[in-house]
């Protein structure tokens, strides 16, 4: 079994963070959980169906293609079988910028690809299973978004400068601040923001700082828990472990250990 992550041509860096592919076998069962990334995303299934649940919630049926606004806390995906689909993961304007969609609608959502205008979900998701390489299905992924970069550009606006402002602080940074920054009002901020990436600036700001901390506790063999709530700005361990069960219903050093078994699917 195996996850690979692909960079995207140049031209698409601001709108495109990477492109993925997972194949493989999941037996009669595999269940992978993921903490949220400050993402979202448009992916084509094309082997055996599979379930998703968050925060404890019953399981239901993935749609063979989707995309996936920002999501709030884990979710856990349940295989069997054959594992084979390909994804793009777009920076968190992008959809917005792309297709004029309220990103509201999507937060903690997987809806049929149908649900943004004009896209072709059943020509897409038939030239994705139809190929016969993973190179061909994400060159067809990265021709898709090639054909947005215009469109997308002439959206891009100062909410997303805040994204980029917010990213760069690696969410260590209030919403005063970034308004400051950006020399704009907190509510215009707030009510903009909202629109564009789905979640408040100070939500996305703290999603953002889990979403840093999580990979590097998935990430590192040996972890100074000192260093991190120093590094990321935390009162003290408790502060930390407090936020990382409200994102992640699990405590660091429980998910450090499950992910170092998972790491080595990953390919980058």
């Amino acid at each position: 079994m195996r996850y690979q992550k692909f960079s995207p041509a140049a031209a698409l860096n601001a709108l495109v963070e990477c492109y993925f592919s997972w194949e493989g076998d999941a037996g009669q069962g595999l269940k992978v959980q993921s903490p949220p990334n400050c993402f979202t995303s448009i992916t084509f299934n094309y082997e055996n169906q599979y379930l998703a649940s968050q925060n404890n919630s019953v399981p239901v049926q993935v749609p063979r293609s989707f995309v996936s606004g920002q999501f709030t806390s884990n979710y856990t995906l349940e295989l069997e079988g054959r594992i084979g689909m390909v994804g793009i993961v777009l920076k968190p304007c992008s959809l917005f910028n792309i297709f004029g969609i309220r990103m509201t609608q999507l937060v903690n959502s997987r809806v049929p690809l149908s649900f943004l205008p004009g896209l072709p979900e059943a020509i897409l998701w038939s030239a994705v299973k139809e190929q016969s390489s993973i190179e061909g299905r994400i060159r067809i992924l990265e021709e898709l978004m090639v054909s947005y970069v215009n469109v997308s550009m002439a959206n891009v606006s100062i909410i997303d400068e805040a994204v980029d402002y917010i990213d760069s602080c690696r969410g260590c940074v209030t919403v005063e601040e970034v308004a400051a920054h950006l020399k704009i009002s907190r509510r215009y901020l707030e009510k903009k923001f909202l629109d564009k990436v789905g979640l408040s600036p100070k939500f996305y700001a703290r999603l953002k700082r889990f979403a840093g901390l999580s990979h590097k506790i998935a990430s590192s063999s040996k972890i100074d828990w000192q260093e991190i709530v120093t590094e990321y700005g935390f009162h003290d361990q408790s502060h930390l472990v407090k936020e990382f069960l409200e994102f992640n219903q699990m405590n660091p050093s429980q998910y450090h250990l499950l992910h170092r078994e998972l790491s080595r699917f990953v390919k980058e």
